[in-house]
């Protein structure tokens, strides 16, 4: 059997070599030179394209997860969707940190600055990765990061859209002891039944732009939130990337399995590079 070898993020490789770490055991036994590390200038231009070669790569898989769990519907599969959608979020929100010069290193716990030279390190640690990277997002102020309207709001009470979507990917993917499928879950009822089993997806995602109330309506917010947290992507990459070969395929493979779930090309231009 092949494995499929893969590459890890260019920032992350990137403190691992400055640091001389050429094993994980090596890498762990660093923390404390990683939080004691002090930007230069010369970091910062060096890191400065990886942030975004890294924020591109992170913005396909948002955009593979969305399309994946689009085109289930059609299939009656509705638990990992539920899955994908979350990811597409993660994904997503990730991207928006590095494409705003967040650096994100993790080791145990997440090492966090941005990329300035002469900035350190600051740690950051909740209950899982998950959740660490929404307390991040949560932490940053508006003069590091532009203000994530995702969190202007919340969901139910005490719980933002992430957690959310987060909750309910564990209970779909941990707790519950079926899958819904064939039938739909209740987060997405009201979805099957006014857009997926008439295939209506393009008017769904029509619904959406421009109007981020459906990202606090638990009816819509499984396809809401992903769908404007791929558009924010777009913003933020837009004019920044110049797109590979690689690249350009899986955003054409995306492309492809969004025009054959019905849905219109204007809409799928919205969310792609």
């Amino acid at each position: 059997m092949t494995v499929t070898s893969f590459e890890r993020h260019g920032v992350q490789r990137y403190f691992e070599k400055l640091l001389g770490c050429a094993t994980l055991e090596q890498w762990k036994n660093n923390k404390t030179a990683l939080k004691a590390y002090t930007l230069t200038a010369a970091d910062a231009t060096a890191l400065t394209p990886l942030l975004i070669q890294d924020a591109t790569a992170l913005y396909i898989k948002a955009l593979q997860s969305f399309s994946q769990a689009l085109t289930s519907f059609s299939r009656n599969e509705f638990a990992w969707p539920i899955v994908k959608m979350y990811y597409s979020v993660f994904y997503a929100m990730r991207a928006e940190l590095y494409a705003s010069s967040v650096i994100v290193i993790k080791n145990g716990q997440l090492f966090y600055t941005t990329n300035v030279g002469g900035n350190t390190f600051a740690s950051i640690q909740e209950h899982g990765s998950h959740q660490t990277y929404i307390k991040l997002r949560k932490t940053l102020p508006a003069s590091v990061i532009s203000r994530d309207t995702m969190l202007d709001n919340e969901i139910e009470a005490g719980v933002d859209v992430y957690t959310w979507m987060c909750n309910n990917r564990e209970r779909v993917n941990y707790h519950a002891k079926h899958f819904p499928d064939p039938e739909p879950d209740g987060v997405l009822q009201k979805i099957y039944d006014n857009y997926v089993k008439p295939r209506k997806l393009t008017d769904l995602l029509n619904l959406y732009e421009g109007e981020r109330l459906y990202c606090f309506d638990k009816d819509h917010a499984t396809v809401a939130v992903p769908y404007h947290k791929l558009r924010s992507c777009k913003a933020l990459l837009s004019g920044k990337v110049t797109l590979g070969t690689v690249e350009q395929n899986k955003i054409q493979s995306v492309k492809t399995q969004l025009l054959a779930a019905g849905i219109g090309q204007a809409v799928i231009e919205r969310v792609l590079l």
